[in-house]
């Protein structure tokens, strides 16, 4: 089953997005970040047991074979009602999307805040959280949003205070302060998101966002439920303490973040012990995993859908495909 549907795989390469159109461009960082794992301006608080107990079982088991979805996912929404398909898992998902960045919180550790969310899914929706890389903008990562939200997910866009001269660690501060200031959007009045938030954080970002992404997942191994980190920045921290099921997307002729100082080190120094996968496009820069339009988008997807939600019909499209890749490395079962 699992080489068929890897055969399927080669078919997505290189297809668009449905959604939002696809961003290019954004330089890496032209200095090296600081190697610290993230400061926090104030914890965000754990996620409770409760919001990472319902529902559907890590082996895919809250599905029915004939590929509906009856149960709910580990985060208490509902599981897809259709099975995911080669062609389905390389566009955006089933849900219209919209957004807003009014009444947020103001934070000195980021410049602003835009909210993505789903408008006609059923929540409790799991916050997907992104970090830009050096000179990034919204318009870089807004395929990633739309993309995610498109699925059932809520995502949000943490705009940097400076966005041509920081450091990987600053970017981690913003995200943590801004997963701080999501979840109180379940609270607060007005929000378009009050009381459909579950507590489950996914870290995401490119470049320096992408090293911020799994910076936090390794300080704050509790407050994060899965990691992304595309083509990610960190030339020398060490990630062992990371717990999260924690995916890396890189590329091969990254000039910017080389696999071998980063991606693949990253990958390396986490625990042979937790979930974990490399992907590294075969000739990719550093603006490979950039775009959801091709290979990375049914990756990050699937990899929120399985070890987030605990949907196992994802599981098949974590396999190496036959082709586009010129390493892999996995310790999915």
């Amino acid at each position: 089953m699992r080489a068929a549907v890897s055969l399927l795989l080669i078919a997505f390469v290189g297809c668009s997005s449905s959604g939002t159109s696809n961003a290019t461009g954004g330089n890496g960082p032209a200095g090296s970040p600081g190697a610290t794992d993230a400061g926090a301006p104030g914890s965000p608080g754990s996620p409770g047991a409760a919001d990472l107990a319902i529902g559907g079982a890590v082996d895919g088991s809250g599905g029915p074979s004939d590929g509906g979805a009856t149960n709910t996912s580990r985060c208490g929404a509902p599981l897809d009602k259709s099975a995911p398909t080669a062609t389905s898992i390389a566009k955006d998902g089933p849900y219209s999307v919209t957004s807003y960045s009014s009444g947020l919180p103001a934070s000195s550790a980021y410049k602003s805040l835009t909210v993505f969310y789903p408008t006609n899914a059923s929540g409790p929706y799991v916050v997907v959280m992104l970090s830009p890389g050096l000179t990034e903008i919204l318009q870089y990562l807004q395929p990633w949003a739309q993309r995610f939200a498109s699925y059932g997910y809520v995502a949000v866009f943490v705009e940097a205070n400076d966005t041509n001269n920081d450091s990987e660690a600053t970017r981690a501060s913003g995200m943590w302060a801004a997963i701080a200031a999501i979840k109180g959007e379940n609270t607060r009045s007005g929000s378009p998101l009050a009381g459909k938030l579950s507590g489950c954080i996914v870290t995401s970002g490119h470049s320096l966002g992408g090293g911020a992404s799994i910076s936090i997942a390794n300080a704050h191994p509790s407050d994060v439920t899965a990691a992304l980190a595309f083509n990610p920045y960190d030339p020398s921290t060490s990630f062992s303490s990371i717990t999260a099921p924690t995916l890396i997307i890189t590329g091969q002729n990254d000039t910017t973040a080389p696999p071998a100082q980063h991606g693949r080190r990253h990958y390396d120094s986490m625990s042979s012990s937790i979930v974990k996968e490399y992907v590294e496009i075969q000739r990719g820069a550093h603006t490979s995993a950039i775009s959801p339009g091709t290979i990375p988008g049914p990756y990050a997807v699937s990899w929120i859908k399985l070890n987030v939600d605990g949907d196992a019909r994802y599981r098949p499209f974590l396999d190496k495909p036959a082709s586009g890749l010129s390493d892999f490395a996995t310790t999915l079962p």
